[in-house]
């Protein structure tokens, strides 16, 4: 799958994953009401900038949707189902505060109205799981029943673009949802393997990484490749001793194409003083040697130092396509900065 869509905020949030996500999906879509779309300033500013950088596509669900009313009859006729539970969650909903949707310790989630068809909301809140603010525009929803709307959404939003559903937040799958088993191992798989190649606890430049992705598509390609096979492969277990080994093998490509590349940067020449009456000496720090010296001209010298910049970072071999990752640290990162708490409405 090349293309990732996020669930089950508006706003990406400004962590690792979000980066890990940016480096390797190809395009990123997140689910977001329509008033955003003519009033950006309504996402968080991290999240304004990815979408302002075409780094994330805003997707109206209800503008994808044919028959959006028909799609979601599904959920209501789920919540009619035994495994729902109807009568524990309402219980839950007023317990914790749904009558008091105001106060910082309710316990519901805030959804938009304009992510789905009107008629499901106000079902939802004549099941007593849910409230309407005064402006209409958002609805207090009960805790569970929230994120499985947000799966529910992002399941069949997914297939109907062919965007592939991806969340942040640890959510239980439920059998009633799209996903099936064997697709959450294959995600678990990817998620492990590209957090331990990628950890990133530096934020980086957006535009350079927009830069970053347009010169090395290719080896991006590769990259995906390594990936891939390891987490479709249905022999290959989370926690298994060859899971372990294979991410090992991916991180030793990484680390090593990461030592060329320093070797490399150390071969270029610093020239030092000149030292005698008929000549100049030139320190040479070139690539497997250590203060190496060399007596001669400024000329020689030159010819030297254009000599070793034929040779520069990308010319390293690739390793399996750990070079699009080694490179990421060379290229894209910049100082630490302050994250910004994110907007966690739905």
């Amino acid at each position: 799958m090349e293309n990732l869509l996020y669930y089950p905020y508006i706003n990406m949030p400004k962590t690792n994953w979000t980066v890990r996500s940016l480096l390797y999906y190809d395009q990123i879509g997140s689910i977001v009401p329509m008033d955003y779309f003519y009033d950006p300033n309504k996402y968080d500013p991290f999240m304004r900038e990815l979408v302002q950088k075409e780094l994330v596509i805003p997707i109206s669900p209800m503008e994808q949707f044919k028959k959006p009313w028909q799609i979601c009859k599904q959920f209501t006729d789920y919540m009619n189902t035994e495994e729902f539970n109807l009568k524990q969650r309402k219980k839950s909903f007023k317990k914790k505060g749904g009558q008091k949707i105001f106060e910082s310790k309710f316990q519901g989630i805030r959804i938009h109205t304009n992510k789905f068809d009107h008629e499901l909301l106000y079902q939802i809140e004549q099941a007593g799981l849910a409230i309407r603010e005064d402006n209409h525009e958002w609805f207090w929803v009960e805790k569970k029943t929230a994120g499985e709307l947000m799966m529910f959404l992002a399941s069949v939003l997914g297939k109907k673009i062919d965007f592939l559903p991806a969340t942040d937040q640890k959510i239980k799958s439920n059998p009633f949802f799209l996903t099936k088993k064997r697709l959450e191992k294959t995600k678990e798989k990817r998620e492990i393997i590209l957090e331990s190649l990628i950890p990133f606890p530096e934020e980086i430049d957006l535009t350079k990484l927009i830069k970053f992705k347009e010169q090395n598509s290719e080896l991006l390609k590769r990259f995906k490749n390594s990936v891939e096979l390891i987490a479709l492969n249905s022999d290959i277990e989370v926690g298994s001793d060859l899971f372990r080994e294979k991410i090992k093998e991916l991180e030793f490509g990484k680390d090593e194409i990461s030592i060329k590349m320093n070797e490399n940067k150390m071969g270029k020449i610093f020239f030092g003083t000149f030292c005698g009456i008929s000549g100049a000496v030139i320190g040479l720090a070139a690539a497997g040697t250590t203060g190496a010296i060399i007596g001669g001209l400024p000329s020689f010298a030159n010819a030297i130092y254009s000599a070793l910049q034929i040779e520069q970072i990308k010319d390293v071999d690739n390793n399996k396509g750990m070079k699009y990752i080694a490179l990421v640290d060379k290229e894209i990162r910049k100082p630490t900065t302050p994250l910004i708490l994110r907007n966690v409405s739905l």
